[in-house]
């Protein structure tokens, strides 16, 4: 909730370049789930699952991207996911030469408190 009338710099205007009014006692919030399916960011395939997209670093949502919140309130747990990730990805390609899908059906999404498979991981691995 807005503590008091401020401006956001962007979103209003037919083209969403213009500031944006916000009276004071105004709730505001976002969509989680909408923020990295926005068209006007990642393309008309914004649905589609195209991690290369991401590949020359041309593609820069800024906020529009946003995986452990931002600002004052960004996930204090972001550095130790990351350092996470990166050692089991790691240690993935140093063991195994491929992966592949075995997953049967198309992508299904299970919404929950994070976004999932609803079929699990089915992958199969090749020792390197």
């Amino acid at each position: 909730m807005a503590i008091r009338d401020t401006v956001l710099p962007l979103g209003g205007g037919p083209d969403a370049l213009e500031p944006v009014f916000v009276p004071k006692g105004t709730h505001a919030s976002y969509n989680l789930y909408v923020m990295p399916r926005r068209k006007d960011i990642y393309g008309l395939d914004a649905d589609d699952f195209r991690p290369e997209r991401w590949l020359d670093g041309t593609l820069q949502p800024r906020w529009g991207f946003l995986p452990f919140n931002g600002g004052p309130r960004i996930c204090i747990g972001q550095r130790f996911a990351m350092a996470e990730a990166e050692y089991v990805l790691v240690r993935m390609v140093q063991e195994f030469r491929t992966l592949e899908s075995q997953d049967p059906g198309p992508w299904e999404e299970s919404l929950a408190l994070t976004l999932c498979s609803r079929n699990g991981t089915k992958v199969s691995l090749t020792a390197a």
